[in-house]
């Protein structure tokens, strides 16, 4: 038994949905490794991150997609 992905076609806009989910985790990652982090500076990428991770969603977008 083989477990073979198939890759699932993205729209323009879901394409774009997910380079800004990606780049607000990368945004996130970079500025929470930072010495200058603080909780409200945590909180305001942690908001980014969850509006790009709604835009996805609401495109229909999931595991399949690359999420």
């Amino acid at each position: 038994m083989t477990n073979t992905a198939t890759k699932v076609r993205r729209t323009p806009a879901q394409m774009k949905a997910l380079k800004a989910y990606n780049f607000a985790l990368q945004q996130e990652d970079r500025y929470l490794g930072s010495v200058f982090a603080h909780s409200r500076g945590a909180r305001e990428h942690e908001a980014k991150v969850a509006t790009a991770y709604q835009a996805c969603k609401r495109l229909g977008m999931g595991v399949e997609h690359g999420m």
